[in-house]
């Protein structure tokens, strides 16, 4: 059985920003790019100990995938 996909999604959510993983929120972080950063240091451990892992940058309600340990996030 595969392991589930661990979705880091870095966003904007009441003025701040955070991550969202699994409908809880992270943070709050000073910058988008300290967000960025924290979500993928997280998302590479995760990918290490056998998780696939994405970290999605949501801007409005699109989404841009930041990092991937896996070729095709829509796939998962």
């Amino acid at each position: 059985m595969p392991l589930p996909h661990a979705r880091y999604i870095v966003l904007e959510h009441e003025g701040v920003w955070k991550i969202n993983l699994d409908n809880r929120y992270y943070g709050p972080f000073p910058t988008c790019e300290a967000a960025v950063e924290s979500a993928t240091g997280t998302a590479r451990k995760a990918s290490e100990a056998g998780y696939p892992a994405s970290v999605l940058l949501m801007r409005g309600s699109a989404f841009e995938t930041v990092w991937s340990s896996v070729a095709d996030t829509t796939q998962q």
